[in-house]
């Protein structure tokens, strides 16, 4: 119950950041040009990553892990994609705060797309007491697409270490 409720403020502190103060929204950087953006091979599914820049975070690159497995560093300000075949797939993000363990769970079906956006925040969104932390979550679509033309585009995912 506690959870739910503090979900609720979460998501009516973010709506009233995007609608009462300009400043929190997020500022355009290089638009991201729908002719720059490869279509989605038949049969696969796109996944978005996106960071937004945040002037009080200053925690670094942290990598993100689809089903264990490394598919680049959340850059502050970037965007960048990866198509997967269809399928159910964990993400997470390395954390250089106190580690959540959480894990966004998406099942993924053949020409959609999802976005998923890096955050820093504290690590009680996350049920996990004591400190700040990165995670992700998945965002609307209409929400995604906003984000990603504030965004400086990296393009398809490249490999990290």
């Amino acid at each position: 119950m506690i959870t739910r409720k503090y979900r609720l403020i979460g998501a009516a502190l973010a709506g009233f950041c995007l609608l009462g103060f300009p400043a929190c929204a997020p500022q355009p950087g290089e638009a991201v040009s729908q002719a720059q953006i490869p279509g989605i091979a038949p049969g696969m599914a796109r996944i978005w990553f996106m960071r937004d820049t945040d002037p009080q975070e200053q925690q670094g690159e942290p990598i993100i892990y689809v089903n264990g497995q490394a598919v680049g560093r959340s850059e502050p300000g970037t965007a960048f994609f990866r198509d997967f075949p269809p399928g159910a797939y964990g993400f997470k993000v390395q954390s250089y705060g106190i580690p959540t363990g959480y894990k966004d769970k998406l099942k993924l079906a053949a020409g959609t797309q999802v976005y998923l956006e890096v955050q820093w925040g504290g690590s009680w969104l996350e049920g996990v007491a004591g400190g700040e932390a990165f995670y992700v979550r998945t965002l609307s679509p209409e929400l995604g697409q906003a984000y990603l033309r504030t965004m400086r585009y990296l393009g398809p995912a490249r490999a990290s270490s």
